[in-house]
């Protein structure tokens, strides 16, 4: 198991405080989550100091939540192209394995076929644009009218968008997976989660997990990430974590820096 901690930037910071905790993996925002313009990118400085001491580390960028590339309105589309592009632009500079990002909503179509068509286009047109180094990371849904909420409908998006997987890769987001209703807490976890995702075409696309626990029932709909061990799915985790198509694969853990000591402590005992 490769555990993974969030640190916010300043980027400079992350390579002492990722060794400072004993790990080399991490996430990180590279602007405002919260917004599509450029606020909070990190200065020149800043990206400098990171690359000083980057070396041996393993690290992804989380898109803005905003991001809507199915959006009947042209605007909030061509906002969420513009920002994704600009973190995927960072993080290839940066030599970032990658920015995951949540596709969208279904919201303002006839029928999720439709949105998800929509996506389709506009990710085509995202990875069409972005430089050779980068990586669009699709990211697993739960709540609302959001899309790609289960693993055929991932696949169907990777046929649609044809790109190859140095280009175009998953996260499994857990709690999401789980609270959209494919339940992770039994002891054989991992292998109906890799067989599902062998069966969508979407097995070697997996680059990391957001392995967080979930405080909602299996199907609850709710984004509520819970420290691995002290949820629903449980040990669970444990079958994903020590399954052999998941075992390298860096495993981040969307908490506080306690929440994420704990949890790593958990899997490790496992």
């Amino acid at each position: 198991m490769r555990p993974a901690y969030h640190f916010d930037p300043p980027l400079g910071a992350i390579p002492a405080a990722l060794r400072g905790e004993g790990v080399d993996a991490f996430q990180t925002t590279l602007r405002d989550p919260q917004r599509y313009g450029k606020t909070g990118i990190p200065d020149a400085a800043d990206q400098e100091a990171y690359l000083a001491n980057a070396a041996g580390l393993w690290g992804i960028a989380h898109g803005s939540l905003l991001i809507n590339l199915a959006s009947p309105e042209g605007r909030i589309r061509n906002a969420s192209k513009s920002s994704l592009l600009g973190d995927l632009d960072l993080a290839a500079k940066l030599g970032l394995a990658g920015v995951c990002f949540h596709v969208g909503y279904a919201k303002g179509h006839d029928s999720l076929e439709a949105s998800l068509a929509a996506a389709a286009r506009k990710l085509t047109q995202v990875v069409e644009a972005m430089p050779p180094a980068a990586c669009a990371i699709i990211e697993n849904s739960c709540e609302g009218t959001e899309i790609v909420k289960e693993i055929p409908h991932l696949g169907q998006l990777l046929r649609d968008v044809g790109a190859p997987r140095q280009q175009l890769g998953v996260l499994i987001d857990t709690c999401h997976l789980h609270a959209a209703g494919f339940d992770l807490a039994g002891k054989d976890a991992g292998d109906r989660l890799a067989g599902a995702l062998d069966a969508a075409g979407a097995l070697d696309r997996v680059v990391a997990f957001h392995l967080n626990d979930c405080q909602v029932e299996c199907g609850g709909g709710l984004d509520r990430h819970a420290v691995p061990g002290e949820g629903t799915i449980g040990a669970g985790l444990l079958s994903i974590v020590n399954h052999a198509a998941f075992a390298q694969l860096p495993m981040i853990l969307e908490l506080s820096i306690e929440g994420a000591r704990r949890g790593a402590e958990f899997l490790r005992r496992g």
